[in-house]
């Protein structure tokens, strides 16, 4: 099926199948695995006087006149037409759509389907036509120039036409054990389900491959590392490494460091995830290892996910490494680069911090003992294992994600667990409050007095620089002009769209207290560290995840005096409203993230883009956590049976394809 083009279904000519390529799909089989990320059940026809406002409908009507076009302004039209049906009228209403107006005429009688509008009178906005009941829509990712419609034709035209082409990847014998459809069953109702029950049986089936395919992986790395031995570190003291510090190891941080010395100690690999809450105080045992490494005469790895983290790290490293230490990320110029990777080739270089760019061919090592991995869950699966597959060297990875302790064994099962579950004495709680719109200038207000007082602040965007569409939506270059005339304050923004220059000097005049208040996207979310800053303000903040609020909120509460995090929002759903409820009652990482897994799955912890654990798993272990145990045991009998190992071919393939694509990328000698 790879090899079928897209340009090989009815519907897609070569400029539709460039604008698909905006989305990474390529052949009917990335269509196939493209997953819808939400559905529209219009399966029941609905009458217009039932219709709650907010609710997804699909009513039958007769279009009561002849449709308008209205232009209202320099791109933007407006489409309307009357319609009813017996119990009660609407309108339905189309922006930037003005061909729907050839579409309709007088008394045509179709289904309209969309959200039902009440704010003023009772509208459908942007609905979709059909002339029969469409049942469930799938509802996918767009980028500019792709609309819902051509998408949910693709997939259609493509399954009617190369449909019977899907192969099936698992033998019967298993698919009957633990109870999965067939394949060609599961991708069909994954976008175009007959019913509610035939989706749920589709997610568990396409999350069982991928769950198995993920665990055969892990399988394999973990049989190469114990093949290939490890080095028997003579572990640094751990006094004397406590002493360089001014301030007392948590009971917590020195149970750790025992046991990332007793990792180092033996003659294996050493692979260990350490998962502590936001303040915890990781950074310090990475050090540690990093001491134990350098001190028997090799090399340490620190590897940030971004690069604001990753010159944070470098300041803690250079402190305790001198001239040893390095740092190397993207945007580098020529010859800084090239002296980085001849001091990092040659040895020179001893403690070695960098970005994603660590992880790049032209990267060679000279003798590398440990490999760290700070904020792990943004890294995925794929640079795990280039972890695991860089000669020898022990891993040691960190996340701030507290992944309940069940899912990460399921998931890491090659992975020893340790939970730093004590925050260092002297943090408080962060007060956190959902402000209401008409109460947001006296927010402000708060906000100048903390100012005056002496301290800082953080205010959060979702948005770089306005958008036509998302117009409730606050931006961060907006606010920052908007800020710059409302406080007596020295203001100053940070997103990502700035370079690597612009974004240090703001990071750094913030934390040397040269700015007051930092307007800023979520790059601050990991690797900014200010005492002083006592107030976190997040706009639009129900368009953040739980987790990643959690995150933002861990940048203040890190000083001796009491923190404040103010969430703004505008129109909550249910949903939304419960997300941030959960976040003011609790500043438990680890309450937050299980109440994060209930709520929107692991796809959401764990990054729905990981190598083996694709969107399919996002979408199945939200509803079927029992998934992931069946997974691993049918990995089990794979590894245990040789003739079921025979019929798995497929599956174990794409695993070891995995693995060997992972080796290809890097180079540690």
């Amino acid at each position: 099926m790879q090899s079928i083009q897209l340009t090989s279904i009815k519907g897609i000519g070569p400029r539709r199948a460039e604008l698909l390529g905006k989305l990474g799909l390529a052949s009917f089989y990335d269509l196939l695995c493209f997953a819808p990320r939400d559905y529209k059940d219009y399966s029941r026809c609905e009458s217009v006087c039932d219709c709650a406002h907010g609710q997804d409908v699909a009513i039958c009507v007769h279009i009561d006149g002849e449709p308008k076009l209205a232009r209202v302004r320099k791109g933007l039209s407006v489409v309307s037409a009357q319609a009813a049906d017996d119990t009660g009228k609407l309108q339905l209403v189309w922006y930037n759509q003005p061909y729907r107006k050839q579409q309709l005429h007088k008394d045509m009688t179709l289904y309209a389907c969309g959200r039902v509008d009440l704010t003023r009178g009772r509208k459908i906005i942007n609905p979709v036509l059909s002339l029969a009941l469409p049942g469930i829509l799938p509802v996918y990712p767009l980028v500019q120039g792709v609309r819902q419609s051509m998408l949910r034709d693709a997939v259609r035209n493509g399954l009617a036409a190369f449909g019977e082409q899907i192969e099936e990847t698992l033998p019967a014998a298993l698919r009957q054990k633990y109870d999965v459809a067939e394949r060609a069953y599961a991708l069909r109702n994954l976008h175009f389900p007959s019913d509610m029950q035939a989706l749920q049986k589709a997610k568990r089936r396409l999350a069982f491959e991928d769950m198995l395919t993920f665990r055969l992986m892990i399988d394999s790395l973990k049989r190469r590392r114990v093949q290939n031995g490890g080095v028997a570190f003579v572990p640094a003291d751990a006094e004397a490494f406590g002493a360089r510090f001014p301030f007392s190891f948590t009971a917590a941080q020195k149970r750790i460091l025992g046991e990332i010395a007793a990792d180092m100690r033996a003659d294996r690999p050493m692979n260990r995830l350490i998962q502590g809450d936001v303040g915890s105080g990781k950074t310090v045992l990475a050090l540690y290892a990093m001491a134990t490494a350098v001190e028997n005469g090799y090399q340490a790895v620190l590897m940030a996910p971004t690069e604001i983290l990753a010159v944070q790290h470098f300041c803690a490293v250079s402190r305790l490494f001198g001239d040893g230490a390095c740092l190397l990320r993207g945007g580098m110029k020529k010859q800084e680069r090239e002296e980085a990777l001849a001091a990092i080739a040659s040895g020179r270089a001893r403690a070695i911090v960098g970005t994603h760019a660590l992880l790049q061919s032209g990267v060679v090592f000279d003798k590398p003992g440990v490999v760290i991995a700070d904020e792990q869950h943004r890294f995925g699966v794929r640079q795990r294992a280039l972890l695991g597959n860089c000669g020898t060297p022990d891993v040691l990875i960190m996340s701030a994600t507290p992944i309940p302790r069940t899912l990460a064994l399921l998931l890491y099962g090659d992975l020893d667990v340790s939970v730093l579950d004590a925050l260092p004495p002297g943090r408080t709680p962060v007060k956190t409050s959902l402000v209401p719109q008409e109460k947001r200038e006296a927010m402000y207000d708060f906000l100048q007095a903390q100012v005056d007082a002496g301290r800082q602040a953080y205010v959060v965007c979702p948005l770089v620089e306005p958008s036509e569409t998302l117009e409730d939506v606050c931006s961060a270059k907006e606010l920052y002009m908007w800020l710059k005339k409302r406080l007596r304050a020295r203001v100053s923004l940070l997103h990502g769209q700035m370079k690597n220059e612009e974004k240090e000097a703001a990071s750094a005049a913030f934390r040397d207290g040269g700015i007051d208040v930092l307007v800023s996207t979520t790059v601050i979310e990991v690797g900014v560290d200010v005492p002083n800053a006592t107030i976190m303000i997040i706009e639009n903040a129900d368009r953040f995840g739980l987790a990643q609020l959690h995150q933002l909120r861990g940048r203040v509460g890190r000083g001796t005096a009491v923190s404040y995090c103010f969430l703004l929002a505008k129109n909550l759903s249910d949903a939304a409203r419960e997300r941030l409820e959960t976040l003011i009652k609790s500043n438990d990482g680890i309450v937050i993230a299980q109440k994060d897994l209930a709520m929107r799955g692991p796809g959401e912890l764990l990054g729905k883009r990981q190598h083996g654990l694709s969107a399919f798993s996002a979408l199945a272990l939200a509803n079927d956590m029992q998934v992931l145990k069946a997974a691993e045991n049918a990995a089990m009998d794979i590894q245990t049976d040789d003739a079921l190992r025979a019929q798995c071919g497929a599956v174990i393939e794409r695993a070891l394809l995995a693995v060997e694509e992972a080796e290809k990328q890097i180079a540690f000698n």
